[in-house]
């Protein structure tokens, strides 16, 4: 399948997926679940069923991996940001936190992927 036409499926879908997400998630209480629910998990869905019709499984799973591998970055940055962010002010704190998310990602991809 062509590159642009995967881009596009990707886009329409993923959008259709967010929209549908955010709506349901909206019902929920409290309200945050909407923003949390409504991003990241339905493109990164989206977007592993899309390689997965167009390339096969054996990508998703290499994909799958990297979007865990994130996911266990993203979990050390909020927790880094958190505290850092305290102390240090928005900027210099969140600059730091990325370091928390680099290299537990980093290393779980060097580990596994690599």
């Amino acid at each position: 399948m062509n590159d642009a036409v995967l881009v596009g499926i990707r886009a329409i879908a993923a959008g259709a997926l967010v929209v549908a997400i955010s709506m349901l998630s909206d019902k929920l209480k409290p309200k945050m679940f909407a923003g949390l629910l409504g991003g990241a998990p339905s493109v990164a869905t989206v977007s592993l069923l899309v390689n997965g019709i167009a390339m096969g499984s054996a990508k998703d799973a290499v994909a799958a991996a990297g979007m865990i591998a994130g996911a266990v970055g993203l979990v050390f940055f909020s927790l880094a940001a958190a505290v850092l962010v305290k102390h240090l002010g928005a900027i210099a704190g969140s600059a730091i936190a990325w370091l928390a998310w680099a290299i537990p990602a980093v290393g779980l991809y060097w580990l596994f992927l690599h």
